[in-house]
């Protein structure tokens, strides 16, 4: 017997007097630019476009106006995810604004069976892709069938299908209805399907035209494809046309075509038309210093307003690019930012706040669902055996947190902040008090004690430490070039460590690079993505060996993932013990259980003490224009929650459009 998650029912009750139009007045009302192509022959009308049940939005202030550009900033190659956080944000399933529960989106309804291995959803009958054509279960298939269990394409299965080292099963039960089944309960799948994910899911693979570039559909035309594009094989040129890693924001990736980005006085770039469900699309690339991206409205984007209005009300995305934190800080000062939370709060100073609200800007609150300001990690599965055991010694990791002076790095780098480790906030329900404050407090003497003791009491002529072998202790820490306040915290960290007698070099990359060297776990130390502040069950990567984003064991996440290559290797038992535990987690929908279970996992994790945090991350903010509305007061700044993505970018308006 099913318990069946009905959660669509008040909204369609809503809907109701929206299904049938009349000739009599219009159902529907759209933007200008829009109406100007139905009058030119070139788009059906408003009502023709929509799906026979939209999803109504309630706009959080009022109803909004059509027009104007919202200007915003990215930084670098490696910062789609700011794209997917505000525009692409369009899963069968979606946050509420609030954070507290999944609600319908493409999916019109879904069921859960009571023992969470199967999951059902109702697609909204007459959705279609940004380009007119039907999004139907056709599209979720291939997304199963052609990309996930495509080794070749996405070589990783996604964590969130698996169940008991099994992918999950998904099957079209009519053209508008698909169900997920699992060999084990998954109770997490609804929060994670929620969630945001690096790789794209579901509802991001129009089969119509990405079925071109996959050598299952195109056997006798693939060659030709992949001699146009420039790339290696079909597997590369899927990738490159399907854009299938959020993260990545190169020019060649964001435009689906390898031409290089344009330079001032060069003509601009238009994207590969590839269609999306999103309120806004990618139309092309314009030179300038900075360029930017131009996203323009999807004229079959199937959400409303009560007042019968297709969203979005801003007509288009004004996207620029830039390479470095002080880049976008002075895009900022120049008024050429609308609205934006991501980086911001650690890029602009009190002095330029002032500024822009003599310009008419305002701010609005943030906070930041990370569990530290600062994360490092050494790669415990390191290649190198002399590296391996010394980065092993907990002792060695416990003494360069010891000689941190954390109160005068948060003063100096910061602002604000108390010592923490990469631990659950305080607000979370899973706050751990040993894991967060353990080895915090600044004594240089106890750190230069337990290094003699861990056997590197010799030293050199420089005063570095020698390893039992003979060789300094010495090693690399990298970290992303675009994160400025990183690289100057990171620098002064090394500062302390070589006055213990460590020698730590720091290296500012490109994001790329680092992922590619992530990838071949062929680093020393390197940042930690430091997710997992409130809602460590969907966020467990910093506590435990289970994503890519555990950095410290990577070589645990191979073997756990059963990848079959040279860098797998088992884990120690205490990691294994904790794998058991959040298999656990996933098989009871208790809230009350999973806490105890995630207890025992960050118990393990202060004995581990896999990693060293700086301090807890302070309240942030964002910036908005005075007269741009439906912009909330207060946001979580999350990963999982993907900021501003649940507060809905489509309601968001221009009072004075620009």
């Amino acid at each position: 017997m099913k318990a069946a998650w009905k959660a669509a029912l008040p909204l369609l009750a809503a809907l109701a007097g929206f299904a049938a139009p009349t000739h009599a007045q219009p159902l529907y009302k759209e933007a200008p630019v829009l109406a100007e192509r139905v009058a030119r022959g070139e788009l059906p009308s408003v009502a023709q476009r929509l799906p026979r049940t939209p999803l109504l939005l309630q706009p959080l202030e009022e109803i909004g106006r059509y027009g104007g550009t919202w200007g915003m900033g990215m930084i670098g190659n490696g910062d789609g995810l700011m794209l997917y956080r505000t525009v692409d944000y369009e899963q069968l399933v979606r946050w509420d604004p609030q954070w507290r529960r999944v609600v319908p989106n493409l999916a019109q309804s879904f069921e859960v069976s009571a023992d969470a291995r199967e999951f059902t959803f109702r697609l909204r009958p007459g959705l279609r892709w940004s380009d007119g054509e039907p999004f139907t279960a056709d599209d979720i298939m291939f997304w199963y069938e052609d990309v996930l269990l495509n080794p070749d394409i996405a070589p990783r299965h996604t964590r969130w299908m698996m169940t008991g080292g099994q992918v999950g099963r998904v099957t079209a039960l009519g053209p508008e209805v698909v169900k997920f089944t699992f060999a084990a309960p998954n109770s997490l799948f609804l929060q994670r399907l929620a969630s945001a994910a690096d790789t794209k899911g579901p509802a991001d693979f129009p089969k119509h035209v990405l079925s071109r570039y996959h050598p299952r559909y195109n056997p006798d035309g693939i060659q030709q494809e992949i001699d146009k594009a420039g790339v290696k094989d079909a597997a590369e040129l899927f990738r490159l046309k399907s854009r299938i890693n959020h993260y990545t924001s190169s020019p060649d990736t964001l435009l689906r075509r390898p031409a290089g980005a344009p330079k001032p006085g060069e003509a601009p770039v238009k994207a590969e038309a590839v269609p999306t469900l999103s309120a806004w699309v990618l139309d092309r690339m314009e030179p300038g210093d900075p360029p930017r991206y131009v996203f323009t409205r999807n004229p079959y984007y199937w959400k409303i307003d009560p007042a019968g209005q297709q969203l979005p009300y801003i007509d288009a995305l004004s996207v620029y690019r830039v390479e470095s934190a002080d880049e976008l800080k002075r895009l900022a000062e120049a008024g050429q930012v609308d609205m934006q939370a991501r980086h911001v709060g650690t890029t602009l100073s009190p002095d330029s706040m002032a500024a822009l609200q003599a310009k008419g800007f305002r701010s609005f609150g943030t906070l930041s669902s990370e569990s530290n300001t600062l994360v490092l990690g050494f790669n415990l599965t390191h290649a190198d055996p002399a590296k391996r055991a010394l980065f092993n010694t907990k002792d060695f990791r416990i003494a360069l947190s010891e000689a941190i002076d954390r109160k005068a790095l948060v003063a100096e780098m910061f602002g604000q902040g108390e010592p923490y480790q990469a631990a659950p906030r305080p607000e979370s329900r899973y706050f751990h008090e040993r894991l967060a404050r353990q080895y915090t407090t600044y004594d240089p003497a106890a750190a230069n004690a337990r290094l003699d003791a861990a056997g590197l009491d010799k030293r050199g002529p420089d005063g570095i430490r020698l390893r039992p072998d003979g060789q300094p202790v010495r090693f690399d820490i990298l970290v992303r070039r675009d994160r400025g306040h990183y690289v100057r915290a990171i620098t002064r960290i090394a500062e302390y460590w070589r006055a213990v007698g460590v020698d730590a070099q720091v290296q500012a990359l490109d994001r790329g690079i680092i992922n590619a060297v992530r990838d071949r776990v062929d680093f020393d130390m390197t940042t930690a993505a430091p997710d997992g502040g409130i809602d460590p069950v969907n966020e467990p990567f910093l506590f435990m060996a289970l994503t890519d984003d555990s950095i410290f064991g990577l070589g645990w996440v191979h073997w756990i993932e059963e990848r079959g290559d040279a860098i797998a290797e088992r884990p120690p038992q205490s990691v294994l013990d904790q794998l058991q535990l959040y298999d656990r987690i996933r098989e009871t929908s208790d809230p009350d259980a999973q806490a105890r279970l995630m207890r025992g996992i960050l118990d393990i994790a202060a004995d581990q003490f896999f990693t060293i945090g700086v301090s807890l991350p302070p309240p942030g903010f964002g910036i908005v224009r005075a007269d741009m509305r439906n912009i909330p007061p207060f946001m979580v700044d999350a990963w999982s929650y993907p900021t501003p993505g649940p507060t809905n970018p489509p309601q968001y308006f221009f009072v004075t459009a620009r």
